[in-house]
């Protein structure tokens, strides 16, 4: 469940939050002055995100080695496609 909260009351309820994220599976999007600042998740969502991201790149990384001379529009669409099959499976 997602949940909105301004940053007074994250910071009054800090301990209470993270409870909820911990062990109710909660998340919660911190706002300051009415604008999303912070997201505070369970673990598991910071992991998956960290794991997606270290692919990603990891990715990125392949493409450059397999096409050093590659026009960079080109290695652009490469990116993109890769960042679009790792948002489409499912373990990231």
């Amino acid at each position: 469940m997602n949940r909105k909260i301004g940053v007074t009351e994250a910071i009054e309820k800090f301990s209470e939050l993270v409870e909820q994220v911990q062990y109710r599976g909660f998340s919660f999007v911190i706002s300051r002055h009415g604008k999303p600042a912070a997201a505070l998740v369970p673990m598991e969502v910071y992991e998956n995100w960290q794991r997606q991201l270290t692919n990603f790149f990891d990715a990125i990384q392949k493409i450059r080695e397999a096409n050093p001379d590659a026009d960079p529009d080109e290695v652009m669409r490469d990116v993109l496609a890769a960042q679009q099959s790792l948002r489409s499976t499912p373990s990231g």
